[in-house]
């Protein structure tokens, strides 16, 4: 079990951490954006102490953020394997199960040497992607079997998207404030299955 969360304020991200941290502290990472489409990408082993990020609370002006369970009892931590996960101008994190992701990765990604199913949604958005980002996620997104809830990010438009089938997310579309976890008084109402949200 997995976490995804985000919140175009610093302050609001810190408590939805606090809250996805009961989803998984194997890992932690997160995707912070500036105006100008700076970014910043951590990938951390267990959890992190945001105080420690508190110097982008003013510069940057929207906090994504992935929280982890390992997937085996036998399983090491690599920055390769840990979200969020980038190829092309996508970047995205998920949380969920892909059954088809073997199968996928055969069909259209064979060089793809990733272990984990997640890595293969920012290919796959890319490899349907001529243009229109809503299209390329739709049809990405209808190809995969089993659970899914992610966030995914454009870096050459600065565009966020919210999707989800299968695993939980709750939002407040009116503030962009999403959560894994339901948060009373901030992330209550269930994001439906099969509609592309987009962060504004």
């Amino acid at each position: 079990m997995c976490g995804i969360f985000g919140s175009f304020t610093f302050k609001e991200y810190k408590s939805l951490y606090k809250e996805n941290k009961r989803r998984g502290t194997f890992s932690y990472g997160n995707l912070y954006t500036k105006r100008d489409g700076s970014m910043y990408i951590h990938k951390n082993e267990g959890v992190i102490n945001l105080v420690t990020h508190k110097k982008y609370e003013d510069e940057y002006n929207l906090f994504l953020g992935h929280t982890q369970a390992p997937t085996s009892s036998e399983r090491s931590y690599s920055p390769s394997t840990s979200h969020p996960f980038e190829y092309a101008q996508w970047v995205v994190a998920h949380n969920g199960v892909l059954e088809n992701y073997k199968e996928l990765t055969g069909l259209h990604f064979p060089e793809h040497n990733n272990s984990v199913d997640s890595s293969i949604i920012p290919r796959l958005i890319h490899y349907m992607y001529g243009g229109d980002e809503v299209y390329a996620i739709t049809e990405a997104c209808g190809s995969l079997k089993g659970t899914y809830a992610c966030w995914i990010y454009n870096k050459d438009t600065k565009n966020t998207y919210l999707v989800r089938s299968g695993s939980t997310l709750f939002g407040n579309m009116s503030n962009g404030t999403f959560s894994s976890t339901k948060i009373t008084g901030k992330c209550t109402k269930e994001l439906q299955e099969g509609v592309i949200y987009h962060v504004s």
